[in-house]
């Protein structure tokens, strides 16, 4: 994978300030502009620290993921907003952009092993991004029934 700054500083600097600007492009108003920038910042941090701690590729998405997942349902009830607000802009940093692009590269230019390596982990932040979104709305479906039942008896 290809490395496109060094410092994580810069990173996580360049990350937040790419995801506010889909914010604003994604028309978020007002304080959940910044709420998604922390978010997108903590998200990229969470992936960045536990990548390189040695965990894989998709055990560091899966990881972030399930902090976007997370952080999109706190911050739903204290915005009273849907959740998909923060949800969309904060998983901005695990998307496999780079990857997609050097896999059709690695195809155009005939360079198989390059597409293959590239496709293998473009399917597989795919597959932890989505698993992460999915660990989390089970664990709020149950944990959200667990309280409603306490709530009536």
């Amino acid at each position: 994978m290809m490395e496109l700054a060094p410092s994580l500083v810069v990173q996580l600097i360049s990350c937040t300030a790419a995801c506010v600007g889909f914010a604003y492009w994604f028309n978020v108003k007002g304080i959940q502009v910044l709420y998604s920038g922390i978010g997108a910042f903590f998200t990229w941090l969470v992936y960045a620290l536990l990548y390189d701690a040695g965990y894989d590729n998709f055990m560091s998405t899966l990881a972030g993921a399930v902090f976007v997942g997370l952080y999109a349902q706190v911050m739903a009830r204290v915005n009273k907003a849907p959740a998909t607000i923060f949800q969309t802009i904060c998983a901005f940093p695990l998307v496999p952009g780079p990857n997609l692009y050097y896999m059709m590269y690695g195809i155009v230019m005939e360079m198989h092993d390059v597409a293959k390596s590239e496709a293998f982990t473009l399917v597989e932040t795919c597959l932890g991004i989505a698993l992460g979104f999915i660990l989390v709305e089970i664990m709020n479906k149950y944990f959200l029934r667990h309280i409603w039942r306490i709530k009536t008896h």
